[in-house]
């Protein structure tokens, strides 16, 4: 997958940032997260690209924390508040959390499976 060119603007403070899903997801049988990201953006190369019994999407897999992280973005919780939710859910298991949990919503920024609010 490719990095999509999106930055964020250097002095912008990743916690107050408020996540905005831009991508559809499922639910698997030990109840993890499967994100499912389009092999193409346009409807042409949906159409004519893309193998008769071959899927749109191509499937990613969250691990716990990930999957729990994913069902807290909402559109209405900032980072912040989603890290503390999460340090309650999952205790010490997810230290540094607020450092990961901005980590991994900057990476699901950058290939543009989210979008933020404020950017």
């Amino acid at each position: 997958m490719q990095l999509y060119k999106k930055k964020i603007p250097r002095k912008t403070n990743l916690l107050e940032l408020t996540p905005i899903l831009k991508v559809e997801f499922e639910l698997s049988e030990n109840q993890n997260i499967v994100l499912l990201i389009p092999r193409f953006k346009s409807s042409f190369a949906q159409k004519y690209l893309i193998p008769k019994f071959r899927s749109k999407f191509i499937k990613a897999n969250l691990d716990e924390i990930g999957s729990s992280t994913f069902l807290l973005i909402d559109g209405k919780k900032n980072i912040f508040e989603i890290s503390n939710l999460l340090k309650e859910k999952h205790g010490e298991s997810v230290e540094p959390v607020y450092e990961r949990v901005s980590k991994f919503i900057v990476y699901l920024f950058q290939y543009g499976l989210v979008d933020f609010k404020e950017i």
